[in-house]
């Protein structure tokens, strides 16, 4: 979290302070400063010496020095610009606060900080206040400084920018604050503060939900949480449709687009970023960002093998809008590299790389696009095998920071190719190291998984969307036809009462008869579309059960593995810890195993899933007739959120009390209710007449993983948890339940029974 923090604050520190878009290198820094000029001119100078040693402290703690010397030098001019709100020296505090805080004054840090706060205010700066209050709390946050205050911080500067209607800064601040409760275990405060997001959204009729996901996409793509990055991408786009796709849906798409991108799906990725210029373009979104946006289109296009559609957008693209500013054509250079590297024509291509490193840096942007353009360099050299070029290239990508941990992770794979063939063998070594490590937490079999389950879902809810567009149209139609009877019987009686316009009628009546050929015509399209719905709705019933179906068998393999397992270890506590998990594994794969067999696939029968549960508990631990059940289950269906939590707490209930509550083959009964005592209360009550628990056992700390657990998935489902014991052990779960729960009473002898 660190790493990503400190880039995003570095991001910050560039982009809201001084407007300083990236700082140079140290000769050419210095090479300037051997020049007369303004004070103004060798603040900014200075300022941006002392970022640079301030980025080389994280890695070099001797530049801290040369750091502050740099930044008191630029604090010293500050009194001959004579400005009370110089953006210049404002930079200069901020980065004297940061370097501060960081070097354990923790005081003094603050009180720069502070410093710029106050200048703000005085000016009526809100963006640049809330910028301010930002940058003191992740730094704060960052260095690990127990400050209570962090979070007031945080409130801040999410109020400023909601009064200045940055909505979307608003969003990213309100998220920051809550990662920064949940990684000081705060996770009731985080929670809190997610569902005041999500209630704030909610009281504008959704019209911010769809930038909050978009955030939450963003960032974690940036951590290479793919899996998690394009269920809050498509769920941006779900809410942004549901809200009239008024406000920024480009960058909507322009996200999917990416998230595809990072995770190889070629087709996909074109088919987003299409829309996405689409959709800028016609938001009148600036030049620049258009031709970004294409260069990362043409990226896709040539993983296709689509190069000459490439080239023909570029053309055409430059053609249409020619590149004005440096940017612009730093950007066109950039994927026409592309294009003629993809075409072998590589001196064409190294030619349009020098020349987009070098309009980059002529624009002073952001060290992220100084990164990317580093990096694709880099690349190129290592594909061409000019290894001590490439070396060079990468190494000023690396100094420039990272974009994604994908990019990250990808650039550690180029370095290692570079350093073994220039022999830097132990270096090598390392940036392997280093990918093999930034590879593992990008993604993974399980991840994939997610992301199949994702898509499947959106495509089925895409479905459910066309299906009610049809059903609209299909009622429309059916609305068109009555009244177009009714108009012609309407005529018909005029025609009787009115023989005076026999003959127009006659006419008319030869219209609408040629009208009713049309109608029946479309009538009899409609039923066929009619017939092709019912077949989509009857293959997504078959999609939902196969997808149970398949669940139940994962969890078989699971168990399975855990049971083969369990037979090449020795340590009793390890082997009965994976018992324990193959009975959690069990009890939910019941769940879906019910499911794929009812006929709503949402509900489970709780009747036979506890008679179920307990057979199979029974038979694990091969229980002697001195323990007994004895079940008392109404007839009762719930959803699966339900069955799964209850499940669980039934299966270590009961496994407790047979491991424990009755020692040295003592008989005993363990009883189960399951009952529906009003039309939204459920309880459930297992009860033995055991030895009961310990004298010194603590109910409110229990040392037992699975008491904890049963309290934890209590929560889940709102439900009231307790722990009795008298003559035996009781455990009791009431929740309310605001769904239809009875059965039919159709054999309620099953209900009450013993086993």
């Amino acid at each position: 979290m660190k790493p990503i923090l400190l880039f995003f604050f570095l991001l910050c520190i560039l982009k809201g302070f001084g407007q300083v878009a990236r700082t140079e290198s140290k000769k050419r820094v210095w090479q300037k400063l051997g020049h007369e000029m303004s004070d103004s001119s060798r603040q900014r100078l200075y300022n941006d010496l002392g970022e640079i040693y301030y980025k080389e402290f994280w890695t070099n703690p001797q530049a801290r020095d040369s750091a502050f010397y740099y930044l008191r030098k630029a604090l010293a001019l500050a009194d001959s610009v004579n400005s009370n709100n110089n953006e210049i020296t404002n930079v200069t505090l901020c980065l004297l606060g940061q370097l501060n805080i960081d070097t354990g004054n923790v005081l003094l840090g603050k009180k720069f900080c502070m410093q710029v706060v106050r200048i703000y205010q005085q000016h009526h700066e809100k963006s640049n206040e809330a910028d301010a209050w930002r940058m003191m709390a992740e730094e704060l946050w960052v260095c690990h400084v127990n400050d209570k205050a962090i979070a007031a911080y945080f409130d801040s500067s999410a109020n400023l920018y909601h009064q200045i209607n940055k909505i979307r800064k608003e969003t990213q601040i309100r998220l920051t604050k809550m990662d920064f409760l949940s990684s000081t275990g705060d996770v009731r405060g985080a929670e809190d503060a997610f569902r005041e997001i999500i209630s704030e959204a909610n009281a504008e009729n959704f019209v911010n939900l769809p930038e909050i996901y978009l955030v939450l996409a963003g960032r974690e793509r940036y951590k290479g949480n793919l899996d998690k990055a394009l269920a809050y991408a498509l769920d941006a786009v779900k809410y942004n449709d549901r809200a009239g796709g008024q406000r920024f849906t480009h960058d909507y798409y322009g996200e999917l687009a990416q998230i595809f991108e990072e995770l190889g799906e070629t087709e996909k990725s074109i088919y987003w970023y299409k829309k996405c210029i689409a959709e800028r373009q016609k938001a009148g979104i600036a030049q620049y960002v258009i031709y970004r946006t294409t260069s990362l289109l043409t990226i896709q296009m040539i993983k296709a093998g689509r190069v000459k559609e490439a080239f023909s957008l570029l053309r055409q693209l430059a053609k249409d809008n020619p590149p004005k500013e440096l940017v612009e054509k730093a950007s066109l250079s950039q994927s026409l590299g592309y294009c003629y590297e993809a075409v072998g024509e590589n001196k064409k291509a190294e030619a349009k790389f020098i020349q987009m490193i070098h309009d980059y840096k002529e624009a002073e942007l952001s060290d992220e696009l100084l990164h990317i353009a580093c990096y694709d360099l880099g690349k190129f050299y290592i594909e061409t095998r000019q290894f001590g070029k490439a070396g060079t290239y990468l190494e000023q990508a690396l100094e420039y920071g990272m974009s994604t941990s994908g990019r990250a992770r990808d650039l550690q794979l180029l370095l290692f190719k570079a350093d073994s063939a220039n022999g830097n063998l132990i270096a090598a070594i390392s940036r392997l190291q280093e990918y093999k490590r930034l590879d593992d937490t990008i993604f993974n079999q399980a991840k994939s998984k997610q992301i199949e389950e994702l898509m499947i879902r959106y495509e089925t809810e895409k479905k459910d969307q066309n299906i009610r567009l049809l059903e609209k149209e299909s009622r429309l139609q059916k609305g068109k036809l009555l009244q177009a009877n009714a108009t012609r019987n309407w005529i018909m009686g005029v025609a009787i009462l009115l023989l005076i316009i026999v003959g127009l009628l006659v006419n008319s009546s030869r219209v609408k008869q040629r009208t009713n050929r049309k109608l029946q015509l479309q009538q009899r399209e409609i039923e066929k579309k009619n017939t092709t719905l019912y077949q989509l709705v009857r293959e997504k019933e078959w999609l939902v059960r196969e997808i149970h179906h398949r669940v139940k068998n994962n969890f078989h393999i699971v168990q399975s593995l855990l049971g083969t397992q369990s037979g090449y270890l020795k340590n009793e506590e390890v082997v009965s810890a994976l018992a324990d998990s193959r009975h959690r594994i069990e009890a939910m794969s019941l769940v879906h195993q019910k499911l794929y067999q009812s006929e709503s696939m949402s509900k489970i029968n709780m009747v036979e899933y506890i008679h179920e549960l307990v057979n199979y508990l029974k038979s694990s631990f091969s229980l002697r007739q001195s323990i007994q059940f004895r079940l008392e289950i109404d007839p009762v269906e719930l959803d699966v959120s339900h069955s799964i939590p209850l499940g669980l707490i039934l299966n270590e209930a009961i496994t407790n009390a047979i491991k424990y509550a009755f020692p040295g083959n003592s008989a005993g009964v363990i009883r189960i209710l399951f009952k529906q005592d009003g039309y939204h209360n459920v309880s459930l009550n297992i009860i033995d007449d055991g030895i009961g628990l310990p004298e010194d056992f603590d109910i409110q700390n229990p040392p037992s993983m699975g008491i904890r657990l049963m309290r934890g998935l209590s929560d889940d489902i709102d439900a009231v948890f307790s722990m009795q014991t008298q003559t035996g052990t009781a455990i009791r779960i009431h929740f309310s339940y605001p769904g239809q729960t009875h059965l039919n009473h159709t054999n309620n002898a099953e209900s009450a029974n013993l086993i």
